[in-house]
């Protein structure tokens, strides 16, 4: 039972001389006997009867209901839905029976048309309605029948670029061929890349004079006939910099277009970006206007603003491996006009920590060939293992969009005690190191593969305590198979040609065990021993890991792996140690937050965390 509530509520009054408010209709006002509180609760009554009594539109049937078969794909099914005027009827909207005769008359031309852009000319449909508590159901059988297949296509260019190379050949590779089922989106889809590539070419101009697909109904096939007038080609005239503060040179180098390239969207695009990507500039803003070419050659102006040349960081975080570590770091991006970069950066770390620094020179693009003078000194503790370095790497830098390599010479000088023995190493060092990889995203990788490789060596007789040889291969892999699902892979290889491991510092040894390795066990806690137990590290090194992911919600996915491997001083014989576990993942713009939880499969002991950040790839 609904009881009204009488409250002190702001309503108003109505009478001839106009509306005033009132502030409590409990009171008596003798100038209007009948208050509106009142007639709000008569209102308020009428409209709680009205809903009971009419169905609601939110669960109303709508008034036409058009049910489709037949040997229809889902994508021809969606298309003749969209196209009948019957199902775009709104819910509340019933038809007058003339309406519904004239949409109803309508629905098999439409339903018709609706299969001409898959190549099906000359559909078979049939209709059939019934009409039950005023809701209308229409049964459409669609046979489709042949299609339409293409008997010929002819493609003609003309205009300057008709003998342009690039042209002819998206000319010939144009998406519809003879025998072809004619395909209006596959058709509409050549055509766009036609304009496309005349536009990246530098043909601002490029038209369609003809454009047309002859269908003959009878014979059920189809002629496509386009001609193409590029009109004239517009090339990059002189390209100049409004810059005082780097050296224009330099600039050129950068910029990925040059005076006599075709001038195009695409190439300012590239050339504004790749200045961006270089890291000198705040603002890169190009000044053009094709109306003032001078024999189609477009002069381009480009305007820059410097960087802020001094950029500081300071971070926090943790790795098992190196346990808690902190990060303070120092980048001048422009030193000198030449464009040379400094960046320094102190990491303190419980069990790893380095001061370092790299001065990098630009040859050519500083983002693809670089000449960088590092050095660093470094302490690490591990095990019973404590070592302190000291190196100096002068290297020649390739950076590529299929992957990088670089080759230096090394200075390295290492003081290390193992247990209760205490040596030194001196050795130049030269290497090389190259990686290629294919991935849709290397940050969040769907499809991908990686692989680096190494090589170093020594020569006693050249300013180097020993003699030596080292190489290793480190692959990862990450496929796909469902869209929730991921398998991860990877795998490392390597080996030291030397008389004796023990003329190596423990930097240049191999051992296994911890985030990025064996997970499970201890970071280097596996590998040869010595006489005292200590794990002195060995002349190879085999691991590998499958992990399978499942997404779970959001950015948040679930991983289940297994990892083995070892360190050891012959492959003849070799001994894995293995873990497993389950982890949990974070994926962010920078990649992924991953957090493990392994178990040595091989001895007895505790489960172990393990901390990771970083891209897929």
């Amino acid at each position: 039972m609904f009881t009204p509530l009488l409250t002190s509520c702001p309503l108003v009054f109505l009478s001839f001389g106009g509306i005033r408010r009132r502030k409590d209709c409990t009171r008596g006002f003798s100038r209007s006997p009948f208050p509106i509180c009142s007639l709000g609760r008569l209102l308020f009554f009428s409209l709680l009867l009205t809903t009971t009594a009419v169905p609601s539109p939110l669960f109303a049937q709508p008034p036409v209901i058009v049910n489709i078969s037949g040997d229809l794909t889902e994508s021809q099914r969606r298309n003749i839905r969209s196209h009948l005027s019957l199902t775009r009827l709104q819910e509340n909207e019933i038809p007058t029976e003339a309406i519904f005769n004239r949409l109803y008359g309508k629905a098999r031309q439409e339903a018709a048309k609706a299969l001409e852009p898959f190549g099906y000319y000359t559909p078979e449909i049939t209709l059939a309605q019934q009409s039950k508590d005023g809701t209308r159901s229409i049964e459409m059988v669609v046979v489709t029948g042949p299609p339409v297949t293409v008997k010929e296509v002819e493609i003609t260019l003309t205009g300057p670029g008709e003998q342009e190379g690039i042209l002819r050949e998206a000319a010939q590779h144009f998406p519809l061929h003879q025998g072809d089922v004619l395909d209006h989106q596959l058709y509409e889809g050549g055509k766009d890349k036609l304009i496309a590539i005349a536009l990246e070419s530098g043909y601002h101009h490029a038209a369609f004079r003809t454009s047309r697909v002859e269908i003959s109904k009878k014979s059920l096939s189809a002629t496509v006939r386009l001609q193409l007038d590029t009109g004239p080609r517009y090339l990059f005239g002189p390209l100049t910099f409004d810059a005082d503060f780097i050296d224009h040179d330099l600039l050129r180098k950068i910029s990925p277009v040059h005076e006599g390239d075709p001038f195009s969207p695409k190439a300012l695009t590239r050339l504004r970006q790749s200045l961006f990507n270089a890291d000198y500039f705040k603002t890169v803003d190009l000044e053009y206007d094709p109306a003032q070419a001078t024999s189609f050659k477009v002069p381009v102006k480009v305007v820059l603003t410097p960087n802020l040349a001094h950029k500081y960081g300071i971070g926090l975080g943790y790795g098992t491996d190196t346990g808690a570590r902190g990060t303070l770091e120092y980048t001048n991006r422009h030193i000198n006009k030449l464009g040379h970069q400094l960046n320094v950066q102190l990491q303190p770390a419980q069990r790893k920590s380095n001061l370092g620094g790299t001065y990098t020179i630009p040859i050519g693009d500083p983002k693809k060939d670089r000449l960088a003078l590092a050095g660093k000194y470094e302490t690490e503790e591990f095990d019973n293992t404590d070592t302190e370095t000291v190196n100096a790497t002068v290297s020649h830098d390739h950076f590529r969009e299929w992957g990088e390599y670089s080759t230096y010479l090394q200075f390295l000088d290492e003081q290390y005690s193992i247990g209760s023995n205490t040596d030194h190493a001196s050795l130049v060092i030269p290497g090389l190191k190259g990686s290629v990889f294919w991935a849709d995203d290397r940050i969040t990788t769907k499809r991908g593969i990686r692989f680096t490789a190494t090589a170093i060596g020594s020569e006693e007789n050249v300013l180097a305590d020993t003699t030596f040889l080292q190489t290793s291969l480190r692959t990862k892999a990450i496929y796909t198979p469902f869209d929730q699902w991921r398998v991860l892979g990877r795998a490392e290889i390597g080996t030291t040609l030397v008389d004796d491991i023990y003329d190596l510092p423990p930097t240049l040894r191999y051992y296994a065990g911890g985030d990025q390795s064996v997970r499970g066990y201890g970071y280097k806690k596996i590998g040869p021993v010595d006489s005292e137990g200590n794990v002195v590290g060995g002349k190879n090194l085999l691991t590998y890991s499958v992990e399978l992911e499942r997404s779970l919600f959001e950015e948040w996915s679930g991983a289940l792996f297994y990892d083995s491997g070892t360190a050891m001083n012959t492959f003849s014989n070799i001994t894995l140690h293995s873990g497993a576990g389950i982890g949990v993942r974070w994926s962010g713009v920078f990649g992924q937050i991953r957090l493990d939880l392994a178990k040595a499969l091989d001895e007895e002991g505790s489960w172990r965390i393990h901390f990771t950040m970083g891209a897929d790839l």
